[in-house]
């Protein structure tokens, strides 16, 4: 069995480097016991050798590691819905593919067939994206963290078929608040509805309603509360005023405001 190689050399366990760019000698152990990871080690060094980053640690960082330390730094700062849904993403499609190389051999040939064993399988092509768009995510924090120079791979997105969004004609409102009062068992639904119909009203302003935000003498009502963080006056009409699910009266409208 061979124990040397050019630059490497057995000891032990473990194969040690040795190599000389532009007069300066530099030699240790590369912590590895075969001799494919060594000789990655020791292109890592030479390049740290001639970037003159030699003081700086290198070492060879896996998929799994980097996503460990990626999941990890976010963890305070992601919302836990956010975080659950990425790490259980990764957990369950990346890590048991790719988890196991070398972060700077994820190339768009092994991403391609990661994506097509996803579809395979039966994720949706939109989920597919998202996976990988947290995947790209987690290789801009391994060029930030100089695990990396530049991104390994580039996949294009999937195409995805919108799907248009569900409208109701004008002349069918009446029929359609009518099937909604019988088929809804909450009654909050059936003023919700009304009140996001009537005023435009987006669905965490509907959820948000206060009762001083009405103004009875002259119908109107102020979202105090939006998206943009804009304060807006609307008109009430005057079907929604008047409606018995939805009449700005806290005895009368069935949402707690």
């Amino acid at each position: 069995m061979a124990t040397g190689h050019q630059g490497l050399k057995r000891v032990g366990r473990f194969w040690h480097y040795s190599l000389k760019v532009n007069g300066q000698r530099v030699h240790g152990s590369t912590r590895a016991t075969d001799l494919p990871t060594a000789r990655a080690v020791l292109e890592e060094k030479r390049k740290d050798l001639l970037n003159g980053q030699l003081n700086r640690p290198s070492r060879i960082v896996t998929v799994r590691e980097l996503v460990m330390e990626w999941l990890t730094v976010n963890k305070a700062t992601f919302s836990k819905g956010h975080w659950v849904s990425a790490e259980c993403a990764l957990r369950r499609w990346v890590l048991p593919q790719v988890g196991a190389l070398p972060v700077k051999r994820l190339t768009t040939q092994e991403a391609t067939v990661l994506r097509a064993h996803m579809l395979e399988e039966g994720c949706s092509p939109t989920y597919a994206n998202n996976t990988f768009r947290t995947l790209n995510a987690i290789v801009q924090f391994a060029i930030r963290s100089h695990y990396l120079q530049a991104a390994p791979f580039r996949l294009p997105k999937l195409r995805v078929q919108r799907k248009p969004r569900p409208v109701v004609p004008v002349l069918r409102i009446k029929d359609f608040l009518a099937s909604l009062d019988r088929q809804a068992r909450n009654r909050h639904v059936r003023v919700l509805v009304r009140v996001m119909i009537g005023l435009g009203l987006r669905e965490s302003e509907a959820l948000g309603m206060r009762w001083e935000w009405f103004n009875p003498a002259e119908r109107t009502y102020t979202v105090g509360k939006a998206k943009g963080k804009e304060a807006r006056v609307l008109p009430v009409p005057d079907w929604l005023w008047c409606d018995p699910c939805s009449a700005a009266d806290p005895e009368r409208m069935g949402v707690p405001c």
